[in-house]
């Protein structure tokens, strides 16, 4: 069941998915409605399961979905009709392991190894924001899903 994300409970499951190339203005109506439709039918044992979703940074496809009752065949579910979705308006994801970090208003991709070498190499300043792709939850996403490279779990392999 489709409601608004503001009416959400904190605690509802974040699910954060990372696109290959930027989502064009061109497909964006396209993708939404076919959210919109994953989220209007998602189901758990029968039962409809309250679900949003946010798009963000022309990148970033989260899924958010009211932890009650929910189960992981579920959740499986849900990612093959993203992924369905997806292959059908020719949208690719990246791996999970890529890390996006913002230099003025853009954002580039790195691996952990790229970014850590840049770090070291003056590249990156650890005020650099990066997004937190770790996020839990929408509590997480709505206090931490931007952070500074200092305060993020990167800051561990930062010598």
């Amino acid at each position: 069941m489709l409601i608004e994300f503001k009416n959400l409970s904190p605690d509802s499951r974040c699910w954060v998915f990372i696109t290959r190339n930027e989502i064009s203005n061109s497909i964006l109506k396209n993708l939404k409605k076919g959210l919109d439709h994953i989220c209007e039918n998602w189901t758990s044992h029968g039962k409809m399961i309250k679900s949003s979703y946010r798009i963000e940074e022309k990148h970033f496809i989260l899924l958010f979905a009211e932890e009650n009752d929910i189960s992981g065949c579920s959740v499986d579910s849900s990612n093959r009709k993203l992924l369905k979705l997806l292959n059908a308006l020719n949208i690719g994801l990246a791996p999970n392991s890529k890390i996006g970090i913002f230099r003025d208003e853009h954002i580039f991709f790195y691996n952990k190894e790229e970014i850590i070498d840049l770090i070291n190499k003056n590249k990156f300043s650890l005020s650099n924001h990066i997004i937190n792709t770790t996020i839990r939850n929408k509590k997480e996403y709505l206090n931490a899903w931007k952070l500074m490279l200092k305060n993020s779990w990167l800051k561990n392999f930062i010598r």
